[in-house]
């Protein structure tokens, strides 16, 4: 009978330590995020220089850098060779290439990153956009930057989750959605089918909104009914129920109309987006996990 009871004993033991376990292996490193107009902002060290810089999920971005604090930094090597880009009204920036090393961010030591010396593109010196103009001066830092690590964005709770390289951190998050995050010179997308159209949308945490191009309007957005009022019964930014490319519906997705001429993409997902769900990027595994628009906000 003894033995008995100390088989159950162990076995209630096993049971427990399997709640626990799960969570243990879930652990990250937090790092606080400062939203400027939307924007997140966060304390990037490289070498003996540190700055507040942007995070910028746009594009294949390493890190940017001001050309004083990467020879402050002590750590950085600039290269001869240049990149050029191309910012979303055409204009083209060509700037020099360089190697970032001993970048640290929050408890997380990151593998030598490559990156550019920051150039200012874009933003007003005045008015409502002056903070964040100001701000990104400082320069950025893009998801090519954390490597094989997942990320996960809570701009809620004010934070940055940084996993561990090879850490899985979906067990415990089954009911959250996984979509297929494809990557390239853009930056991270997803396909979201609009009324029966699939649209590439690529997420940018460097956009305060989200965006469609107007081009897709005819084709992928609800009709809005104009009563006796003369105002339409919907917002005219709706896109109505979105899916993913297996079709699980999304919800609704609320976009502004711009014109993206030759842009290899549909549409952003800004701020909206990363503050009605929180985002996990699993660049290495190619996969993207967002959570419920109505999930409750606690601990990791």
């Amino acid at each position: 009978m003894s033995g008995m009871k100390r088989f159950l004993k162990s076995r209630a033991f096993i049971a427990i330590l399997g709640t626990i376990l799960p969570a243990a292996a879930d652990a990250a490193d937090l790092v606080p995020i400062t939203l400027i107009n939307d924007i997140p902002f966060t304390t990037v060290k490289v070498g003996n220089a540190s700055a507040r810089l942007m995070i910028d999920s746009g594009g294949s971005l390493g890190i940017s850098m001001p050309e004083t604090m990467a020879k402050t930094s002590g750590s950085v090597t600039l290269l001869d060779s240049t990149s050029k880009f191309r910012d979303l009204h055409g204009q083209v920036y060509e700037v020099r290439n360089l190697v970032a090393k001993e970048v640290v961010i929050g408890a997380t030591r990151l593998d030598p990153v490559e990156g550019r010396v920051h150039v200012q593109w874009g933003g007003a010196p005045e008015g409502p956009d002056a903070e964040l103009t100001k701000a990104r001066q400082a320069g950025a830092i893009g998801l090519a930057a954390f490597g094989n690590r997942p990320v996960m964005f809570d701009y809620r709770l004010g934070n940055l989750a940084i996993y561990a390289p090879g850490e899985d951190p979906w067990a415990r998050r089954q009911e959250w959605q996984t979509l297929r995050l494809g990557y390239g010179k853009e930056g991270p997308s997803v396909v979201f089918v609009v009324n029966g159209k699939p649209l590439k949308f690529v997420l940018d945490t460097g956009t305060p909104v989200n965006l469609v191009n107007a081009e897709n309007l005819a084709v992928a957005s609800i009709a809005c009914r104009k009563p006796a009022s003369g105002k339409p019964d919907c917002d005219p930014r709706s896109l109505g129920n979105v899916q993913d490319s297996d079709g699980h519906s999304l919800g609704e997705l609320k976009a502004e109309r711009v014109k993206l001429d030759g842009a290899p993409f549909d549409g952003l997902l800004g701020a909206p987006f990363f503050h009605e769900h929180r985002v996990l990027f699993d660049l290495p595994e190619h996969r993207l996990l967002i959570s419920p628009p109505d999930v409750k906000r606690g601990a990791m």
